[in-house]
This record gives C-alpha cells, structure tokens and sequence, in this order.
C-alpha cells in the first residue's frame, strides 16, 4: 500500500475514487471542517479534523503521494475575487522557494492578503515544492485558476520534477449526470503520468435518480431573471450549497442523497450534519468516478 496524504480532505471524494481503483493507495486526510470528517470517518475512511497549517514537518513525513484541493472561494464567480489582486502575492511565495527561500520565509509574502483563503493556495503550492520524498501530486481547483496550476507546474519543472499537467476535466464527460468543470494539476517526480481516459457514456438526472421522464427541476421558486428550471431529462446544473432548495415540479425537494448520487457516491453514502452542511459538503467535493481518473494517471 501507497501512503497518501490529503489536505483539504473532505468528504471523501478521492479516498471513494481510490476504492474505484484497487485500494492501492493509504490516504490519510486533513480537514477543518467537522461535519465533512464525521461523513468520511463514518463511510469508513482516516481522517483529521485539524487545520492543515497546524501540521508539523513530522506529520507531513513518509508519504510519497499527495492531495490537495484548496479552497477556491476568492477565485469563483460567486464571491468577492480578491484572490485575483493578490495572486501576484501568491506567486511571490512559490517563485521565492524556488530561489531558496525556507517555506515559512517565503509565505510571508501573504501574510497581507484580503482573504485568508487566498493565502491557502499560496500553502498548498509550497507544500507540494518543499514535502520531501513524493514520488506524485495531484491539486484540484475551479477553472478560473487553471493560470495557477499552470504557473506551478512551471515551479515544479524547475524544482526537478519530470513531469507536470494541467488537464480540465468536465463531470458529464465522465458519465455523471451532473455539470462541473474543475482544473487538475498532476505531476510525477521521476516519471511521466498517463493520460486522462474518459467515458464513452451519458447519464441524464432522471435516470441517475431511478425517476420517469419529464421532471424539470426548479432551483429559485418563481424568480425568472437568469433563469432558475431546467430538465432533469438532461445532466443536472452544477450543485451549490444552495442546491438544498432545488425541487421538482411536484413540489418534491432533492434530498442530500439523490445529490450525492448526481456526483457520483452511491445512494447509501452516509451524509452527517445539516441539510444546509451536507449539500455543502456535496457541492465541493471531487466526484469519486473523476477523482479515480485523474489518479489513475500519476498513482
């Protein structure tokens, strides 16, 4: 077995793709949230509720394969962008390290940010410059900072590694019958990756869900400025934290289970918390059957 650490863990996306796999891989995972470690402990995966910054050099030694999926907040459409205004700060740590700066020097580059969650990219992409003894690496993030992953994989070029991607993939080119699009950043140390292997298959909602034909699905009651049904006859939207109002014509509300299975977990995946905390968990994980794919090229 693999040992594998995943920061910015969550519910469990990547350790479910990993049983898709072979279960070759021992991920442990890191998160802050409290509720996504109760659903992933509770289906059975390793998990440590704790912040990632508060991990020491020690806890970081030993594994050869890492997973990070940083939070994008300050990047998306929907908030405020100020990762945008300081993303040269973001660089500034990354290209620092390559200079030789110690990590924790060159992270004070950020130290200023207007949003601390800005700053956790900058330490997710000094984690994967300095962790010693990984042999791959794989990041996720929303498609707006797909420059970013392509900035880092030059970082990692330079620091010595062989091999380094950044690949789009979109969910219902993988047989989900759910749209997202997310940015991959893999890389090998010593070795070339494969390429991704998409599905030759297209699953709309309705049958996902095991329901008849003709449902549309209402997601803001009656406001009709940006358009708020579309037809589960086809892939769902992309699932938010505000898909919890989504319903059907008759009234029926999604349930975090049918939700969980338009990303790809099985209908019995053990949800914990709120309904508000269990389709936020739901919205930012990495579908099992995409994280599988994306490693299945560099695992």
């Amino acid at each position: 077995m693999e040992r594998v650490i995943d920061l910015f863990a969550g519910p469990g996306g990547w350790d479910e793709g990993a049983r898709l796999l072979d279960e070759r891989l021992d991920i442990t995972g890191v998160d802050y949230s409290r509720d996504a470690c109760r659903t992933a402990i509770t289906a059975g995966h390793r998990r440590q509720h704790q912040d990632v910054r508060d991990l020491s050099s020690a806890a970081l030694e030993g594994y050869t394969g890492a997973i990070m999926s940083p939070p994008c907040p300050t990047f998306s459409r929907g908030g405020l962008r100020t990762g945008w205004a300081d993303y040269q700060k973001v660089l500034d740590v990354w290209t620092g390290i390559g200079w030789g700066l110690p990590a924790a020097e060159a992270m004070s580059a950020v130290e200023d940010v207007q949003d601390p969650r800005t700053a956790m990219l900058a330490w997710a992409g000094a984690t994967a410059l300095t962790l010693a003894g990984l042999r791959w690496l794989v990041m996720e993030q929303v498609p707006k900072v797909e420059f970013a992953w392509e900035d880092l994989a030059a970082e990692l070029f330079s620091a010595g590694w062989e091999w380094a991607d950044v690949v789009r993939v979109n969910a219902e080119e993988h047989g989900l019958p759910s749209r997202r699009s997310r940015v991959f950043l893999v890389a090998r140390r010593l070795t070339p990756g494969r390429p991704i292997e998409l599905e030759d298959k297209q699953v709309n909602m309705a049958e996902a869900l095991g329901w008849a034909g003709g449902h549309r699905i209402n997601t803001r009651g009656a406001r009709r400025s940006g358009g708020n049904e579309f037809s589960a006859d086809r892939p769902s939207w992309c699932l938010t934290g505000s898909s919890r109002s989504w319903k059907r014509e008759d009234g029926e509300l999604l349930t975090p289970a049918e939700a969980g299975q338009l990303v790809g977990f099985r209908a019995d995946y053990p949800w914990t918390g709120s309904r508000s905390s269990q389709f936020l968990q739901i919205a930012n994980v990495v579908p099992p059957p995409i994280a599988a794919a994306v490693l299945r090229m560099v695992a």
